[in-house]
């Protein structure tokens, strides 16, 4: 029997300490900056890592080191770029331990990276400065784009990456549209992958830990012909138990009439939340001749991990709290739910709601993946508990330069990917039970001539274009209606885009960009019964008129940017800065009636914002703040009570109106003694509705809703000390605090039931290295404190009258040795 019970996680905003914060703020701008030398913003620099761009400066290891990044087609340095960038190179992603992107967001202000539920599959749901997107369907556009040695990912789906062998992250924070293109309204995750550089060195990693957690990380570079052939292969393999366990009802509950299904494991059908992913990526880059650089990069992955961990966490309709669901269901006379609560929760954060006997675990499922039942006369089916996604590519880059000044690159990729997941609803009676096969392919080229002019100007003009096909296959089923989803879309995206920064006078850029975006997006319905059903396989009358339904969507759109950054000393640059940016509209994929068949436009969004960058006292304080004022438009948001009739069940998107959104951001690193490292990020968000659409007000919508997502305080902490042993070598313990506001994942806020609370989380490293570096052990805790906390509340009260979390990992351990080499 399960008997572990974790009370909900609180938080209070610092309070006085977002006044201290601030204050040091100040106190450190107006301090006077350290004499180092720097290069004029937006001279070029090597793709090195931050030790190797310390001593390429001259700095010492106590100082902060350069960070260079590519956010504007050129190599520059972090601080001289005039982006709100969260950059961290590879050595920062091993001092922390993270090795998924999520992680790295944890510490990035104003951005909320999380693993989608279980109802939108192995996907990310990704939002900076409260602009984004949740789910994942392929008709639906990010808000977020992200690419990888910059290849753009067009969708949610099989974006959970894990971050294997890389030479850094950028998360660039604010409208992205002439520099990154469309759907990166609310800004770009990129990655980067180690390029081989002829050093043919690499390392092997390997992890234990909870849940037999088994980990294989490595790498390994080759010289293949020197000074001008060289490849690196990299992979990892990771296998760990699922941490939300399945149990029989019946079998936990003898009196029960409803179907039982158990096996001889103590009445346990199995666990979500395990994973099993492996991933493989070769890498070859040739210099003919001096000048001329080609790069090829193939990668494979494999996910074949358990359904997301979901719990049920209450049953009831949309009105008061204990009001009984609108549309119960019952199984050999079982119910769903009553006006008290249901059987099947066996834990709620909401208040008493649970009615079970055998467990309180917030860990506990009664999930079959069974239909017993189906309510459109056929046979019983089962569906796998998978989260899977199979997908690979190959993209190739080539620069040349053509001369002193000039140069062309080239990237031309192609992707493929087939997910299968499903998801239910925490119960045995499967109410709403899907199944998902989903498959894209897409083709993508860019083409960018750099170049400067007499030291004056620096620009880059370019071309993009990008082919997409993607196919949703479901079955559906929901507590009227079940059906066969066939659906289709097709997208062509061209684009020409151009920047300029141009240096008038020393420390003084003014830079300009424009870019140009022809997009068309087709989207074919597809609705057909299941075989055996009373309607003889065709789809339900109610849904008929949607098969082979054409829904065309085309947009031609110019976004701008505008950029004045001027750099006061070697340690202080400020900039301000006007972009513009957009997410495309198209059709709803889920209309559940001819009615709710009803197209959405692209939102839009105009950014000022002022920002600056600075390294303090001889560069061992680096201070980084950005502030800024969205104005957002044409808002897309998902509700689930329709605004025409019938008004459930309902997942409808619709342009909900306008809003204003305010914040600030610091980013700060200190090295003031020998060893010790403090880095700390703070994120502030304030999100007020100017006006609202008449869709988004009969579908429930007020302007005192925050929009999804947004948390008013994102911030971290993070303080790590080297203590050096001698000949025994060095043990550098660290502690990371992540702090959050609470937010809610639906636009109209219902709380509790689409509340995710306030949280603060503690991570803790212990790492061992020996006098070489070759060798390092680590020891991880996370989650520290034990707290049970969501990642995510789906609350489909419109639909099928339950609300399901995705309760984290509690506490969990690892340790892993590294080999270098």
């Amino acid at each position: 029997m399960v008997s572990r019970q974790s009370g909900r996680g609180g938080f209070a905003p610092w309070g006085s300490g977002c006044s201290a914060i601030a204050i040091t703020a100040l106190t450190l701008i107006s301090a006077p900056a350290g004499a180092q030398s720097t290069a004029r913003s937006g001279a070029p620099a090597s793709n090195a890592s931050e030790s190797a761009a310390g001593q390429a400066t001259g700095t010492d290891a106590a100082t902060n080191a350069d960070i260079v990044v590519t956010a504007q087609f050129r190599s520059q340095r972090l601080q001289d770029t005039p982006i709100a960038i969260t950059a961290v190179n590879s050595e920062m992603l091993t001092a922390r331990g993270q090795t998924n992107i999520s992680q790295v967001a944890a510490e990035a202000p104003n951005v909320n990276l999380q693993r989608a539920p279980s109802t939108f599959g192995p996907a990310m749901q990704a939002f900076i400065r409260g602009v984004g997107q949740s789910d994942s369907n392929i008709a639906l556009q990010p808000g977020v784009g992200l690419y990888v040695d910059d290849v753009y990912y067009s969708t949610l789906l099989g974006s959970m990456l894990e971050l294997l062998d890389l030479d850094r992250v950028e998360i660039l924070r604010g409208p992205q549209g002439t520099l990154a293109g469309q759907n990166s309204i609310g800004g770009a995750i990129k990655l980067y992958s180690k390029i081989p550089t002829g050093d043919d060195g690499g390392f092997l990693e390997g992890t234990y830990g909870s849940y037999h957690k088994t980990e294989l990380r490595g790498a390994a570079g080759f010289t293949i012909v020197p000074d001008h052939l060289f490849a690196r292969l990299s992979g990892v393999a990771n296998n760990q138990d699922g941490y939300v366990t399945r149990y029989d009802y019946r079998c936990t509950h003898p009196g029960s009439t409803v179907p039982s299904f158990a096996t001889s494991d103590k009445c346990k059908l199995g666990t979500e939340g395990g994973k099993s992913y492996g991933a493989l990526r070769g890498t070859l880059r040739w210099e003919p001749t001096h000048g001329a650089e080609f790069t090829l990069i193939g990668d494979y992955t494999k996910d074949n991990s358990e359904s997301a961990a979901a719990t049920l966490l209450y049953v009831g309709s949309t009105a008061a709290p204990g009001a009984p669901a609108t549309a119960p269901y019952s199984l050999g006379g079982v119910s769903l739910g009553t006006a008290t609560g249901s059987p099947f929760i066996t834990y709620s954060p909401f208040g008493n709601f649970s009615q079970d006997t055998f467990t309180h675990s917030p860990y506990v499922s009664y999930e079959n993946y069974l239909n017993s039942a189906p309510r459109d006369g056929t046979t019983a089916y089962s569906t796998p508990a998978k989260n899977y996604v199979n997908t690979w590519g190959v993209s190739g880059r080539a620069k040349i330069d053509i001369s002193d000044v000039f140069s062309v690159v080239s990237i031309t990729a192609y992707r493929s990917y087939n997910s299968i997941f499903t998801s239910g609803d925490s119960t045995p009676l499967n109410v709403s039970l899907t199944t998902n096969d989903d498959r894209h392919t897409q083709f993508s080229q860019e083409v960018r001539l750099n170049g400067s002019v007499a030291s004056l100007i620096d620009f880059t003009v370019g071309g993009y274009y990008l082919t997409q096909r993607d196919s949703n296959n479901q079955r559906v089923q929901l507590p009227t209606l079940e059906f066969v989803q066939s659906d289709r879309v097709h997208q062509v995206t061209k684009a020409a885009f151009a920047n300029a920064d141009v240096h008038p006078f020393q420390g003084l850029d003014v830079i300009g960009g424009i870019r140009y975006t022809d997009l068309q997006n087709d989207f074919f319905y597809g609705r057909l019964g299941t075989p055996g059903s009373i309607y003889g396989g065709a789809a339900p009358p109610s849904l008929a008129p949607l098969n082979g339904l054409a829904v065309p969507f085309s947009k031609k759109r110019v976004d701008y940017r505008a950029t004045v950054q001027y750099r006061w000393s070697p340690g202080l640059m400020t900039y301000a800065q006007f972009s513009t940016g957009f997410r495309s509209g198209g059709a709803n994929p889920r209309p559940f009636f001819p009615s709710q068949a009803i197209n959405h436009g692209p939102e839009t969004l105009n950014a000022y914002e002022i920002g600056f960058k600075s390294d303090l006292f001889d560069r061992r304080i680096r201070l980084n703040g950005s502030a800024f004022i969205n104005k957002y438009k044409d808002i897309l948001v998902t509700v689930s009570t329709c605004p025409v009739a019938p008004v459930a069940p309902c997942a409808l998107p619709i342009n909900a109106g306008a809003a204003n959104i305010k914040g600030f951001e610091l980013e700060s690193t200190f090295r003031l003694v020998k060893g010790l490292l403090i880095d700390a990020s703070l994120g502030y968000l304030d999100f007020n509705y100017t006006s609202l659409s008449p869709l988004a007000i009969a579908a429930g919508l007020t302007t005192s809703n925050d929009g999804p997502f947004v948390q008013r305080f994102r911030g971290s902490v993070g303080t790590q000390y080297t203590i050096d042993a001698g000949n025994l070598g060095t043990f550098t313990p660290r502690l990371d605090v992540n702090f959050q506001s609470r937010y809610f994942s639906n636009p109209v806020n219902r709380p509790p039931f689409n509340e995710i609370p306030a949280r603060t989380i503690l991570n803790g490293h212990l790492t061992y290295q020996d006098p070489g570096k070759i060798w390092g052990v680590t020891l991880e805790v996370n989650n520290l404190t034990d707290k049970l906390y969501y990642d995510g509340i789906f609350d489909n009260r419109g639909s099928t009258s339950f609300v399901q979390g995705s309760p984290a990992l509690p506490r969990t351990w690892q340790v892993s040795i590294r080999r270098n080499f």
